[in-house]
């Protein structure tokens, strides 16, 4: 769940991502992650790029991304990865 912006690494301010990645998400299994607001599955997948680690989402209509910073096991920060998403940035924190 979105529970903070994220900014120099830590968490600050209020969630701004889209809401498919701060309403919940639920990782069923490897390539598939339940995104509560739409009541869908969409495909993910992990991609290394020169700005680091980057997070993919493709569903139905919607394709995002973000640039990851694994905090632990229970929280990452993320960062919109491209033009349109380029002020984005959340902290999740595992439910």
């Amino acid at each position: 769940m979105g529970t903070a912006g994220y900014k120099d690494g830590k968490p600050v301010g209020e969630p701004y991502c889209l809401t498919i990645v701060t309403e919940g998400l639920v990782f069923k299994e490897d390539g598939v992650v339940y995104v509560e607001e739409f009541d869908e599955d969409f495909e993910y997948w992990l991609k290394k790029n020169k700005n680091g680690m980057v997070l993919n989402f493709r569903g139905e209509h919607h394709y995002i991304s973000y640039i990851v910073d694994k905090i632990n096991d229970n929280e990452i920060g993320l960062v919109g990865e491209d033009d349109f998403q380029k002020n984005e940035s959340c902290y999740l924190e595992r439910k």
